[in-house]
């Protein structure tokens, strides 16, 4: 008797332990299962050939799966979207299309380098300075382009002065931190 009850609580720890890898493994399937699900989506989405279409679908599989193991897939294929529309003057779509990427992932500076670079074309300066700022704040690889794009852009509307471009970059700080 006196042993049975020394071998109870070990035996509570073998079944404890022995559930917990039982959970682990229903977990590591459970991952599988959705990165599969995950990697059927982004196929079909890269068989898209309108490259708006595809940005769309993008965009919200961004949405729909914020911590999927394929984002970072997800994003430089929108990344390349983004280049061909700039390479090609594409302004109108730049701009949509960065913008929406900014609205579910609004620390993403290299799209606030293309929005920045959109907005420009449109001849809406204000703005553009504005997301160009953002960009440089983020430190991503563009933000050094960026900053030399923003002040010669801020020069050009503040005759040829760069008083004030620290203000600017640190409102765009507060808006990005804040």
């Amino acid at each position: 008797m006196r042993t049975a009850k020394m071998l109870l609580p070990l035996l509570g720890m073998v079944l404890c332990m022995g559930s917990i890898r039982l959970y682990a493994q229903q977990d590591d399937a459970a991952k599988e299962e959705q990165y599969r699900a995950d990697y059927d989506r982004f196929q079909k989405m890269m068989a898209i050939k309108d490259p708006m279409k595809r940005g769309e679908e993008f965009v919200q599989f961004l949405k729909d799966r914020p911590k999927s193991q394929l984002e970072t897939y997800v994003l430089q294929n929108y990344y390349q979207i983004l280049q061909e529309d700039n390479a090609q003057s594409k302004w109108d779509a730049l701009a949509l299309q960065s913008d929406a990427l900014l609205k579910v992932r609004p620390k993403v500076g290299e799209a606030y380098f293309f929005w920045g670079t959109a907005l420009r074309q449109q001849n809406k300066l204000p703005e553009a300075m504005e997301a160009l700022a953002k960009c440089y704040v983020l430190r991503c690889p563009v933000s050094d382009k960026a900053r030399q794009f923003l002040e010669v852009l801020y020069k050009g509307t503040h005759g040829g002065k760069t008083t004030g471009l620290d203000a600017l970059i640190e409102k765009a700080r507060s808006a990005i931190t804040g």
